[in-house]
């Protein structure tokens, strides 16, 4: 099991999983689960390649075919490149409180999400939102896909050891190269 990022986060008896292999996360992405993902603003400025991380974030919600939401200042980026109808405006806290509420029918009124997926988010911005997911819902299992281990989260990628100046998650490019197995 990978250690957090914080030391002192430490959630309990529940701890998530680190997942080693990318492999494996997409497997988890692709389930027929009802699934939203929520890009936080932290996506805009961090880059791989030249490429923000919120664009890759845009490729996996397109290949998955599920609800974005943006926090923060990311809809006014997001806009132009999300289909409109599966793209909403919400602040992180506002999210987490509907997901946690059992009987909200979701953004688009088919009801409750079961599966909640993150990026792009201050580390302990979303731990605190995980936490209270987790720990507060038994429906809505979450996905943390940042550079780092949450152990909130139910599948979180694995800590990896970063030099200074690289912001995403190493195993991204792998798992991006995944995505023709996410298709059905």
């Amino acid at each position: 099991m990978a250690r957090p990022y914080q030391k002192a986060n430490i959630p309990g008896p529940e701890m998530g999983t680190s997942v080693t292999d990318p492999a494996v996360m997409a497997n988890f992405l692709k389930s027929p689960m009802r699934k939203v993902l929520v890009i936080g603003a932290e996506s805009l400025n961090w880059e791989l390649d030249g490429k923000k991380i919120a664009d890759f974030l845009i490729e996996i919600a397109n290949k998955i075919d599920c609800t974005v939401v943006g926090t923060g200042h990311t809809y006014s980026y997001l806009k132009d490149k999300v289909v409109k109808n599966k793209l909403y405006d919400m602040s992180l806290i506002n999210i987490t409180n509907r997901l946690c509420d059992k009987d909200w029918a979701g953004l688009d009124g088919e009801g409750q999400y079961s599966m909640a997926i993150f990026g792009g988010h201050l580390v302990y911005y979303v731990s605190q939102t995980m936490s209270r997911i987790k720990n507060f819902t038994n429906w809505v299992k979450t996905i943390d896909l940042d550079k780092y281990s949450h152990p909130n989260a139910r599948f979180s990628l694995i800590r990896g050891r970063f030099h200074p100046t690289l912001l995403v998650h190493p195993q991204m490019v792998l798992f991006l190269t995944l995505f023709p197995s996410l298709e059905a």
